[in-house]
């Protein structure tokens, strides 16, 4: 085992993620020539070229889509995968997302934990490695960093395209001890066509919520056009708190405004959050064909609701290994034509995506709306005993002596689903508090000097492997 002095590069690395977490790398939409993602994913970019230049990488540009950084000149690639790019900050933080705040040890912003820290994390070790002559000459040390691994993963389809993968790699975007397979994703929208009925009172003129289909939505804001509003702000202010709700309204004239307030997480893990958009339609429904749009609110509700397993659309399961599935409706909006839905499900690793994409279809067609495939990834799983699990864990046990806690699946997706011999290792820990997509996300100094010190002893033992 490497025993690394914590206080070697804690005040660099500290400096470094706290830079790096100030530059809003949001992927938004506005693509330029060379800029698939945008100018703030390039400005992340331009931070990682700078890095590498400063500890002695050699940098590969893939177009804008993802970069290579290089120590070490030897034909064994061992990989390390980050992404640069972060989901949007959302509303309730204590502090600026955009500006990283240190307190009582922990360093807070977006990115922190997912997936800049990390990704300083593996430039450190590698630059250890580098420092203390502890890579071997065959070996060479390949960190990959992607700019769309939250939304589409054009950046890592680019880069397997063009460049060959590395002989055995792991995805700093995962959770201690490691993770040994993840579910089935499937991302698809559903789109009605908004049929308003002419008899109803009630005119649903604005609807929006969720930041992203890879996030439980923590608001959702829509308004109705009535003649009587006040009357209709005391009929929905009675429904939500009936039901538990907690929302704002707001009434101008015959508008009325309606603000609901869910919890935020990440969607491989809905049932810890609380859905803003499936309770918005719940309000909703109690107005019944008062509400012009009542067919798309009916459907919604017997077909999705509040379920987050996927019951209701019947596509409900589970397996021994990952569990149940689960499904989020992440994200709505609406214009005068149409109303719009990005939902994703993740399912059991014994399961196949046909049937699902079937499942899915065949709700839509139920409710009279279009079904919308926009990605799909299958399930990755490897034995206990792979090669891959085996070294990387022993790195962790060496560096944490926790001999408890095992490998586990997840619903997540990270880019070990990308490359052959890869899996997502570190850096959250065991019982540890799930920050990703969430306000006030933070990772510790403490746990990021841990993290590298992992990295480190996984690096050495994957360069120390034999190379088949």
């Amino acid at each position: 085992m490497i025993k690394y002095d914590y206080l070697t590069y804690q005040n660099r690395m500290i400096d470094d993620l706290c830079e790096l977490i100030s530059l809003p790398t949001v992927n938004n939409d506005s693509p330029e020539p060379g800029m698939p993602f945008g100018k703030d994913v390039e400005k992340g970019f331009q931070w990682v070229k700078e890095k590498s230049a400063e500890f002695g990488f050699k940098i590969t540009e893939y177009d804008g889509y993802a970069l290579q950084a290089d120590i070490g000149t030897g034909e064994h690639v061992i990989g390390m995968l980050c992404h640069v790019d972060v989901v949007p900050a959302g509303e309730g933080w204590d502090t600026d997302p955009f500006q990283a705040n240190i307190k009582n040890g922990r360093i807070y912003g977006r990115g922190t934990v997912d997936d800049k820290g990390p990704l300083v994390c593996c430039f450190y070790a590698a630059k250890y490695m580098k420092d203390n002559g502890l890579i071997p000459a065959d070996i060479c040390l390949r960190m990959i960093v992607g700019g769309d691994e939250e939304r589409e993963w054009k950046d890592i389809a680019y880069y397997c395209k063009h460049a060959k993968a590395p002989e055995i790699s792991f995805a700093a975007d995962g959770k201690f001890p490691l993770v040994f397979g993840e579910k089935g994703l499937i991302d698809f929208d559903y789109i009605w066509n908004l049929e308003r009925d002419s008899k109803s009172t009630m005119k649903l003129i604005a609807f929006d919520g969720g930041m992203a289909r890879n996030s439980v939505p923590a608001n959702a804001i829509f308004s109705i056009r009535t003649d009587n509003a006040k009357a209709l702000a005391k009929t929905i202010k009675n429904t939500a708190d009936r039901l538990g709700y907690d929302i704002t309204i707001t009434v101008s004239d015959d508008k009325l405004n309606v603000s609901v307030k869910g919890r935020g997480c990440h969607a491989m893990s809905p049932e810890k959050g609380i859905n803003a958009v499936s309770r918005a339609i719940r309000l909703m429904s109690e107005l019944g064909s008062k509400l012009d749009c009542h067919a798309f609110v009916e459907s919604y509700e017997r077909y999705i609701s509040e379920d987050y397993t996927g019951g209701l659309l019947g596509c409900a399961c589970s397996d021994k290994e990952s569990g149940l599935l689960t499904f989020n409706p992440g994200q709505i909006f609406m214009n005068d034509e149409k109303i719009q839905l990005r939902a994703g499900i993740r399912y059991p690793i014994s399961s196949d995506y046909e049937k699902f994409a079937a499942c899915i279809e065949e709700a839509a067609a139920e409710m009279a709306c279009q079904y919308v495939t926009v990605d799909q990834m299958r399930p990755i799983y490897f034995k206990r005993d792979d090669e891959v699990v085996a070294l990387l864990e022993k790195a962790y046990r060496d560096v944490t002596g926790d001999v408890i806690n095992q490998p586990f699946t997840v619903g997540a997706a990270t880019f070990a689903r990308a490359m052959p011999n890869t899996v997502a290792f570190g850096p959250i820990f065991p019982e540890q508090e799930e920050m990703s997509h969430l306000p006030n996300e933070y990772i510790s100094v403490e746990d990021l000097n841990k993290t590298t010190e992992i990295y480190i002893n996984a690096l050495n033992n994957l360069a120390t492997r034999q190379f088949r």
